[in-house]
């Protein structure tokens, strides 16, 4: 597809160096792509496949465009080596109308200009030359020695057989890496180290092996490095001071990303991330008590990215769990009992209305009452409520050994109502009763 695409490109750059087609329009990349789709690729549906083929459209028309001024640029000079200074000042302005920062077509259509309609040229782009040239010195020898590079090179651009001014060009360059080193150590004692940085960087492009340019560099963008991590550093103190945490810690973590050797944020960090730890433990915890087991768990879970020690945390969330299953089962059991009770409840009525029935057709056909006829039953504690008081009991022994003592107590009491002899009932509740009252 990128094959493709440069070829299609390519035709269109060199369709714009066509004579019929020197307007050199630059088309969107909107009306590209249709084209583009005409050629067989077909239609791309998805906004991120549009967005990298567009940037790929971008880049490629960056390249070629670049090549192509760069070709123009060249016949643009070699009308204005042969005296031809109206067409080297039309490609100029052309190469200017596509690119407004391209300096070479800048400089070479003010030289054109004021060289157009010279009854002599040769004799004034001599004179041009030669004032261009003690314009750099003159700048040179006040010091402004950026401006005086910038000049000479311009003449030596202009004229490159001129070797006067190739001499003094070298000389320059020399000179501008010594002043940019100057400046950038200026800047660095008044502690402008962005500003140092630029400075050393510009004398590092004119001689790119420069052993001491590269130290400070080095130096300058560890030191900006440094100032940047205690800048994230100081505001997460603050954050930490101010009570959150977690803003503290993720700017702890951009400090330790800037400066991955920083002992003073890397021990901050560990005491943040203990105590965001600790809140989310405490307060799991705390819903826990409450019986509120989802959300303790969801805390605990909260603290996971924060732990040194993820088994305690997978413990404590493993012992919720089973606490919500237990707690689950003792429900289910409980509707369960009360189900049987209710069915015990119905069919002793069932019973007890069934022999009033019989003992009422009894009296009837004796000819006696029904209460006659109804034996009171013998003295002492039936059988059903003795069954009921045991079960009772049994239910208050898993309160009592869980330490819920008022269950417990509430569970034997109903015991000792059903059947008052229940001599294991009475030692229960006597035994709840030190318990409360502090004793062992």
């Amino acid at each position: 597809m990128i094959k493709m695409l440069s070829t299609v490109i390519l035709l269109a750059a060199f369709s714009a160096q066509a004579p019929a087609q020197e307007r050199m329009k630059v088309r969107s990349e909107e009306s590209l792509f249709l084209d583009l789709q005409k050629t067989g690729l077909g239609s791309l549906n998805e906004f991120e496949e549009k967005k990298k083929f567009f940037e790929t459209v971008k880049l490629e028309k960056a390249k070629i465009q670049a090549t192509m001024l760069g070709n123009v640029y060249e016949n643009a000079f070699e009308y204005y080596r042969s005296g031809n200074y109206e067409d080297a000042r039309g490609l100029a302005a052309k190469i200017i109308s596509i690119d407004p920062n391209h300096s070479d077509a800048h400089m070479l259509f003010e030289a054109s200009s004021q060289l157009r309609g010279s009854a002599r040229p040769a004799f004034s782009e001599k004179i041009m030359m030669e004032d261009r040239f003690r314009a750099a010195l003159s700048l040179y020898t006040e010091g402004r020695i950026v401006e005086a590079h910038k000049k000479m090179e311009e003449v030596v651009k202009l004229s490159p057989n001129n070797i006067k001014a190739k001499y003094w060009y070298a000389k320059m360059k020399d000179d501008l890496r010594d002043y940019y080193t100057q400046k950038g150590g200026e800047a660095y004692k008044a502690r402008d180290l962005k500003g140092a940085l630029d400075n050393f960087y510009n004398a590092l492009l004119i001689r790119p092996k420069d052993v001491r340019n590269i130290e400070w560099i080095t130096r300058i963008e560890d030191e900006l490095r440094q100032e940047k991590a205690n800048g994230q550093l100081k505001s997460a103190l603050e954050l930490y001071a101010q009570g959150d945490l977690k803003a503290a810690y993720e700017g702890l973590r951009r400090a330790l990303e800037i400066q991955p050797g920083d002992s003073k944020a890397n021990k901050l960090l560990l005491e943040v991330k203990n105590e965001i730890e600790g809140s989310y433990i405490a307060s799991g915890k705390k819903l826990y008590g409450a019986r509120r087991y989802t959300e303790a768990i969801g805390e605990w879970g909260k603290a996971k990215p924060y732990t040194a020690n993820l088994s305690y945390l997978d413990k404590l969330i493993a012992r919720a769990r089973e606490q919500m299953k237990r707690e689950a089962e003792d429900k289910r059991r409980r509707s369960e009992e009360a189900a049987r009770r209710a069915r015990q409840e119905e069919e002793r009525r069932a019973k007890e209305a069934e022999e009033l029935k019989k003992a009422e057709e009894e009296a009837a056909r004796k000819g006696v009452t029904v209460e006659e006829v109804v034996k009171k039953p013998a003295a002492g504690v039936s059988a059903e409520n003795r069954l009921a008081a045991q079960q009772h009991y049994l239910e208050g022994l898993k309160y009592f050994q869980n330490s819920n003592y008022e269950k417990a107590r509430s569970e034997w009491t109903i015991t000792r109502q059903l059947d008052p002899e229940n001599a294991d009932a009475l030692a229960g509740l006597k035994r709840i009763e030190q318990i409360l009252a502090g004793g062992q």
